[in-house]
């Protein structure tokens, strides 16, 4: 009678649990598009729906996984709406945080052109034009209060990730791990975001390979699939103009393909959600708000027709609640060892000093992660990672950093052409070799090469003196020649100078933004030109060769912590030197010359306005015809507008100006990869005067400029109209060099 009454109750209970039908939630991928996937897990739990399963491609394992994790949709719409993506979807490193050494590249080089070489010597590209560090640190920021769960069918809401394997194009079931790895790795748009290795496997995002996994959901027990469909219809007939339009067709022709395929696997008590997304795109992630109420919209019109019955009481959604919806408590606790897991040449010791966490901190992985960034903003990592573990009762932080894809070394190129629609035309073709990380230190070995309007080899070797690089010692040697035209008694006359010689500076790297330098400088000039003589109506020419000896001692401070070099918003650029030549060291010059320069920008929304100013003293001057390196210049675009290059030249120079700029047009969602576009005008005064006279009100001249110009790959370009008076009236066309 017992065993009678057992099995009754047993039976009993196996017919109560199938009651209530066992519920996957899947979440195709579709970039932006997927934020509609909130509205409709809004509307899910507001109609008291259980979710036994989640299943995400893509956009939809950034929001499932968030939500198995333990969100809440109104705190994933908070986080999509909120964030500034442009700060963690980006090609570039964050230049206020990059080293001084790194910023000065961009003084030679300013556009974005150039390979490397790896920790195998071996030419190398990047893996993805986006980095993945700032976005992968962001996704670990919302799912740290999980990740120390490495199995997702114990995560508040069991959970799938699909990736794709970059070696054979296969689908990759992520089920356990980094949840933030796997979201990531579900979601590395190919060619976009760089790929990420889990478990020996190159991963790219699930889309390519099953953008809508219906078959796994039901595989998996799933009685009943809620499927969210926001994969975007490719065009058919699209004119592909550019590198994204080819991209971003192929990716939605692949994810088109398989989620259609997928969709008619699903039966007819399957629930299809399709929000009507047109005229969103996978990168409009400045209209998540929008698109999260297209997803809410869908859900309520088919809640009544398909979804109703599904819903639960108070009662059953409460105990529902309590046994999907509980996120485990953070356990605070203190780092008692730090281990440092560094493949790179640079040595530990320059890692572990950069931490700004110790043994006996309260763990804040908040603080980690910023502090991780920087270290990663030194540009020599692919990865800056870290762990958490609990071993002989002890937590133990593991700091993991792996070579950058060009960590040994830098080619960098520049292209730059100027053109004054008036006779004044000019190139040069800049190339640079950085052979890095030559010791634990972080050596460095530079060498720029330059033809075109200025013919320049430059070597120097950079050697840090401690592990932080707060000090150092760079000895070089130049070659310069260059011909321009430059204003010789009321003439034009070409001027053509060579000089070379060796320099030996040491240094101070205060901050990432700060430099102090002092050196000692030889250099051998040789002057030439063929002035034009015109007397009693009688013109004539007369060669005039000037060899100099120079020994100048300098000492300059250096801040920069402009956002962009190029088209800053935010932060400044000042500088200060002093040269002193020292004719008993063998100096044929005599001079002492202050140079200060100050570069500001402040901006709200589209419009940015940058003050300006410069200014040059030289006492004791040498005063000969072609003795130029005492000697200032002004003319030429944003230079006093107008004015030919080289039109005013005097030991003495004063200049400011005002440049207010409008932004036409945004980097969009893949920041500075896309071609931001401005139109702006400039203010523009200054003028330069004699050795041992005054500034006079006449010296001062005045001018200004309108111009359009675009951030390219190749550096700024600019289109401008510079006027400073009747006579003085140009155009400029520009590409590769800032102004």
């Amino acid at each position: 009678m017992k065993i009678l009454l057992i099995i009754t109750l047993l039976f009993t209970a196996i017919l109560s649990a199938q009651d209530r039908p066992k519920i996957a939630l899947v979440l195709s991928g579709g970039g932006a598009r997927g934020g509609a996937h909130v509205g409709v897990l809004r509307v899910l739990e507001e109609k008291k729906i259980p979710i036994d399963l989640i299943i995400g491609t893509s956009m939809g394992s950034f929001v499932g996984g968030l939500y198995a994790a333990g969100k809440t949709p109104d705190e994933i719409d908070e986080m999509l709406t909120t964030t500034n993506w442009e700060s963690y979807i980006r090609s570039e490193f964050v230049r206020k945080d990059t080293p001084m050494r790194v910023k000065e590249y961009d003084y030679t080089y300013n556009g974005r052109m150039r390979v490397g070489l790896n920790h195998k010597y071996e030419v190398s590209l990047p893996t993805g034009m986006l980095n993945r560090q700032p976005l992968l640190f962001k996704m670990l920021s919302q799912t740290q209060d999980v990740e120390h769960i490495r199995d997702f069918d114990k995560l508040p809401i069991p959970f799938r990730a699909i990736a794709t394997d970059m070696q054979n194009g296969n689908e990759v079931i992520l089920s356990g791990g980094s949840l933030s790895k796997s979201i990531y790795a579900s979601s590395a748009i190919p060619g976009g975001l760089q790929p990420i290795e889990i478990d020996g496997k190159v991963l790219i995002d699930g889309g390519v390979s099953n953008n809508m996994p219906i078959l796994l959901a039901k595989k998996m027990g799933a009685d009943i699939i809620i499927a969210v469909d926001v994969s975007e219809h490719f065009d058919k007939n699209l004119n592909v103009t550019s590198y994204f339009g080819v991209l971003g067709q192929l990716v939605n022709i692949l994810m088109r393909k398989n989620a259609d395929f997928s969709i008619s696997l699903m039966s007819k008590d399957d629930i299809l959600i399709t929000p009507n997304l047109d005229g969103y795109g996978g990168l409009d992630a400045s209209k998540y708000a929008e698109i999260i109420k297209r997803g809410d919209d869908a859900t309520r019109e088919i809640y009544e027709e398909r979804l109703q019955y599904l819903s639960l009481s108070d009662e059953e959604y409460n105990e529902y609640r309590k046994k999907y919806r509980e996120a485990p408590a953070k356990a605070y606790r203190t780092i008692d060892e730090i281990i440092i897991q560094n493949y790179t040449s640079i040595g530990d010791e320059s890692i572990r000093q950069r931490l700004h966490f110790k043994v006996g901190d309260m763990i804040d992985e908040d603080k980690i992660r910023k502090n991780l960034l920087h270290l990663y903003n030194m540009t020599l990592f692919d990865s800056v990672d870290y762990t958490l573990e609990k071993k002989d009762g002890k937590n133990i932080l593991t700091v993991i950093t792996e070579p950058s894809w060009n960590s040994t070394a830098d080619l960098r190129f520049s292209i730059n052409l100027e053109d004054d629609f008036s006779g004044h035309s000019a190139y040069s073709i800049k190339l640079g070799y950085t052979h890095k990380s030559i010791n634990e230190l972080g050596a460095e070995i530079r060498n720029d090469f330059e033809i075109g309007r200025r013919q320049k080899l430059h070597s120097e070797f950079f050697q840090p003196l401690d592990a932080m690089q707060r000090y150092y010692i760079k000895p070089s040697l130049t070659y310069e020649k260059f011909i321009d035209l430059i204003p010789i008694e009321s003439v034009n006359q070409e001027v053509r100078l060579n000089y070379y010689g060796a320099t030996l500076a040491l240094g101070a790297h205060i901050t990432t933004d700060y430099q102090f330098e002092v050196g000692l400088s030889h250099f051998r000039e040789k002057n030439e030109a063929d002035i034009l003589l015109i007397t009693n109506n009688t013109i004539s020419t007369q060669e005039i060769i000037q060899r100099y000896e120079s020994t100048p001692f300098y000492l300059s401070a250096l801040v920069d912590d402009l956002d962009n070099y190029n088209f800053p918003s935010s932060g400044i650029k000042a500088q200060v030197s002093i040269t002193k030549e020292f004719d008993f060291l063998g100096s044929d010059y005599k001079f002492t010359q202050a140079y200060v320069e100050i570069e500001k920008p402040f901006s709200y929304l589209e419009n940015s306005l940058v003050a300006f100013f410069k200014s040059g003293i030289t006492i004791d001057a040498t005063n000969e015809i072609l003795s130029i390196r005492d000697s200032f210049f002004l003319g030429g675009m944003f230079n006093l507008s107008g004015y030919k290059k080289y039109s005013l030249y005097d030991n003495n120079m004063i200049f400011g100006s005002l440049k207010y700029r409008y932004r036409l047009k945004d980097g969009g969602f893949f920041g500075s990869l896309s071609v931001p576009m401005y139109a702006g005008m400039t203010l523009e005064s200054g003028g330069t005067w004699a050795d041992g006279s005054r500034v006079r009100f006449d010296d001062i001249h005045l001018a200004g400029s309108v111009y359009i110009a675009a951030d390219t790959f190749m550096g700024p370009f600019y289109l401008a109209y510079g006027n400073s008076g009747s006579t003085n009236q140009t155009f400029y066309l520009y590409l590769g060099e800032k102004f």
